[in-house]
């Protein structure tokens, strides 16, 4: 039965990815066609409109695809229909000569596209005779004005604002437009829609999507421990211990699946209290609360195991050897009860000076309600009244930092008076060869009071990610659903 769970998790998880490239359903076609016929489009107009837009029919898109037009239609912005009327009846074969850059200036930085098809990422340092001088990672370019394509683009923002201009600047966080009343900078977490345009022509958007609305993945959680930052609204995550969702910018809700299965219904709320942004930097402070309906306080009492004493021996439980004792020493062994915890974490993300990825770091402090529900003990054994374990609690602090485009080197130091180093066969029969599989909690392992760790993640794919560090559960997996 155990393992039939597990294998229907891998099944359920696998189809949720690939599912994702699957071709577009009938049911999101029809639902398009509707939308664009309510926006004033034919059937022929909205050929031409996904042609130009996605380089595909409607019928070759896929569900991603259909998705995000779907929601545009529903937007507070929809599409118009394309002016091809006279086109059409022309039948003519008439090719407009691409649009050439016409603000050009020294210390414009971004990617420049070029007549003949050419694109480089760079920076103008000077301009004489027409002649642009580029600095590249390659090193210093001699490209005439008149080889440099134009570039504008139509940006909808979240909060319902609207520009449109030529590209001055364009880095990972943010791009600057000229618009006709000034220069502005527009950070790309703010964007809910826009266009691009190179030469005057229309590029799909399925080749700048990522580069704008996805960009590094930003991780909500370092090892376990929680980070400031939240899930992007409507993405939905699963790991090896828990699932979520982001709701909206400000609000995310996890569970940790593997206690639910086992009966223990429980919600991880995360709210985030303060965020501020700006093109290099971000900072956040976020508050958790974890709510279980039904936590075995067999594994509370594991997770609290080194407080248990012999009253004989005056040693820890963890320390007797036998994982199948803690039901053994209580009154009630199937006992459970209401249990919660709360945490408050910081952090910040800014940019290395090279341009090439960012660093960040968090600091959080975590407590929960064992002392309030702690089981009761059979004669013989007796808990620890150590002023240690008097309150519960978790200080932590994490580092990531970004040592290529997708691997990133993550370190983590804490003080958790719960803690306790166990060796990997342990934790892999702990996750899956017990009674409560895909979670920890025996209570097996060396009391640790303070402690570290450090791995690397490795992602091998824009949503697919998984981390190897040196303490448990040492191998970790990430998968992100965007627009769930």
């Amino acid at each position: 039965m155990k393992t039939l769970k597990l294998l229907l998790l891998v099944f359920c998880c696998g189809y949720l990815v690939f599912a994702q490239n699957d071709t577009i359903t009938n049911g999101q076609i029809n639902a398009l066609k509707i939308l664009a016929e309510r926006n004033g489009f034919t059937d022929q107009q909205l050929d031409s409109y996904l042609l130009q837009k996605y380089g595909s029919p409607i019928t070759e898109l896929s569900k991603t695809e259909g998705i995000e037009l779907i929601k545009r239609f529903q937007g507070a912005d929809p599409p118009k229909p394309l002016d091809i009327t006279s086109a059409i009846e022309r039948k003519d074969d008439i090719i407009s000569p691409p649009t050439l850059a016409t603000t050009l200036e020294e210390g414009m930085s971004k990617r420049f596209h070029l007549v003949d098809n050419n694109v480089i990422d760079g920076t103008i340092i000077k301009i004489e005779d027409d002649i642009c001088q580029i600095k590249t990672i390659d090193g210093l370019l001699f490209i005439p004005k008149s080889d440099i394509l134009d570039e504008v683009v139509k940006i909808s923002k979240k909060d319902g604002t609207r520009y449109s201009g030529p590209v001055i600047n364009e880095t990972p966080e943010d791009i600057t437009i000229r618009s006709n009343y000034g220069d502005v900078c527009i950070g790309k977490r703010d964007i809910r829609d826009f266009d691009r345009y190179h030469g005057g022509k229309l590029i799909p958007m399925t080749e700048d999507v990522r580069r704008f609305f996805r960009g590094e993945a930003q991780l909500i959680s370092i090892m376990s421990d929680p980070t400031a930052f939240l899930l992007e609204e409507q993405t939905f995550y699963l790991s090896g211990l828990s699932m979520g969702y982001g709701f909206s910018d400000n609000f995310m809700l996890t569970t940790k699946f593997g206690s639910g299965f086992s009966g223990d219904l429980n919600i991880y709320p995360k709210i985030r209290l303060f965020h501020h942004q700006t093109g290099s930097k971000e900072s956040a402070a976020t508050i958790g609360i974890g709510i279980h309906r039904a936590y075995p306080l067999s594994s509370l009492a594991a997770k609290y195991s080194h407080t248990i004493l012999d009253s004989v021996s005056g040693l820890a439980i963890n320390e007797l050897g036998s994982v199948d004792l803690i039901e053994d020493i209580m009154v009630d062994k199937k006992e459970t009860s209401v249990y919660s915890e709360i945490y408050f974490v910081i952090s910040k993300r800014t940019s290395l000076k090279s341009g090439r990825g960012k660093a960040g770091w968090s600091l959080g402090i975590k407590t929960n309600t064992f002392n309030q529900i702690r089981p009761e003990l059979k004669n013989g054994y007796r808990w620890s009244t150590d002023s240690q374990f008097k309150i519960p609690f978790r200080v932590w602090s994490a580092f990531e930092y970004d040592l290529r485009k997708n691997l990133k080197f993550v370190a983590k130091v804490w003080a958790d008076n719960s803690n306790r180093t166990r060796n990997i066969d342990k934790v892999i029969k702990d996750y899956v060869g017990d009674e409560t599989p895909f979670v920890l909690d025996s209570p097996a392992g060396d009391y640790s009071l303070v402690d570290f760790d450090f791995g690397f993640l490795y992602a091998l794919s824009e949503n697919f990610r998984i981390g190897l560090h040196f303490q448990q559960p040492f191998l970790d997996f990430y998968w992100e659903f965007f627009e769930f």
